[in-house]
């Protein structure tokens, strides 16, 4: 077989410009979302990285490159406060644990109430059965050995 038309069959993965990092150190985003985020063209965000205005990079991939930008230099992307939340916080947390928890023994309640009912149908069935056997015998009894005989009564 000759050589493809084209060169190698299996084509080689875009690469960035130079100075522009492959791999990502922490949280990043993709540039779609930078773009939102910002409010500005891909080309404007992609020249910014390449220029080394903006914190990001580009993934090589085989089609084209997988743009990022690190989420803490976007704007929006507030640092976590280190203050401990207030005390309102922790009561609806404590509530929240609460009403989990009540929710899990309601759940475990109707499943009793589910498995009583399938017990209270079963015995009623049973107790059912045993009135028909009754009747049944009952009917026997009551009833003469042959039909003649109740012309008798």
């Amino acid at each position: 077989m000759g050589p493809h038309p084209t060169g190698s069959r299996m084509t080689q993965p875009k690469q960035p410009p130079p100075g522009v990092e492959t791999t990502p150190q922490g949280r990043v985003v993709p540039l779609q979302e930078a773009v939102r985020r910002l409010g500005k063209d891909p080309r404007t965000i992609i020249r910014a990285i390449t220029d080394g205005r903006l914190r990001g990079g580009a993934i090589p991939r085989r089609e084209r490159l997988g743009w990022y930008v690190y989420a803490d230099a976007l704007p929006g992307a507030a640092a976590p406060t280190a203050t401990p939340p207030g005390p309102d916080v922790q009561d609806l947390r404590a509530q929240v644990v609460s009403l989990s928890e009540a929710n899990r023994l309601l759940i475990a309640a109707q499943q009793e109430l589910l498995d009583a009912d399938r017990a209270t149908n079963d015995a009623a069935e049973k107790y059912r059965a045993v009135a028909r056997s009754y009747l049944d015998a009952l009917a026997q009894f009551m009833t003469p050995g042959h039909l003649g005989d109740m012309a008798d009564l």
